[in-house]
């Protein structure tokens, strides 16, 4: 056997240890998007654009997966939705869809906690000022008993909403160091 021959040869068998890695990390993807509620091939494609060296196209990422291409459209549309992916536009390309993965997670923690969390403390807030309101001006024992649940309610509402905002304006360097010193003290 020649040395181009072993060369060849080891190159084959560096990039099956590539694929084989980059098999288990796809599906252990799959796996997660399963555990958060999500359908497994979103996983899958997250996985595809997190080791892409560029953006990647629909038409690409529907070669790569073998999904239907509406399937992988909708992944798109909803993982974008959810900060897990960006789409981006390509000189040249026109208007053909490109999509790139967002490899720090703490951006997509963050972005989930000021849409999702911050919309559903502020549909809570409302509601329980609004009972509040009502059930302050009534002279009655379980008006009294709800009021005081809805006090306390609001109560958390406020310390989550500042946990929120600090969770959101923070870097997850800062909240880990201050973490770190708490666990200390």
């Amino acid at each position: 056997m020649s040395d181009d021959d072993d060369d060849r040869s080891n190159q084959l068998a560096v990039r099956d240890e590539i694929a084989d890695a980059r098999e288990t990390v796809l599906d252990a993807m799959e796996q997660s998007a399963d555990i958060y509620g999500l359908n497994r091939s979103y996983g899958r494609l997250y996985g595809l654009l997190f080791f892409a060296d560029d953006p990647v196209s629909l038409d690409d990422l529907v070669d790569e997966s073998g999904y239907a291409k509406s399937t992988v459209s909708t992944a798109m549309k909803n993982m974008e939705r959810l900060h897990l992916v960006y789409r981006r536009s390509v000189p040249g390309e026109g208007k053909k869809a490109y999509f790139e993965a967002e490899r720090d997670f703490w951006t997509v923690v963050q972005a989930f906690l000021r849409r999702e969390v911050s919309r559903e403390i502020s549909t809570m807030t409302a509601a329980l000022e609004t009972a509040e309101d009502r059930l302050e001006s009534l002279d009655d024992e379980q008006a009294d008993r709800d009021l005081e649940k809805i006090r306390e309610m609001e109560q958390m509402y406020d310390r989550s909403q500042r946990l929120v905002d600090l969770l959101t304006s923070s870097s997850v360097n800062r909240l880990t160091g201050l973490v770190e010193r708490l666990r200390r003290d």
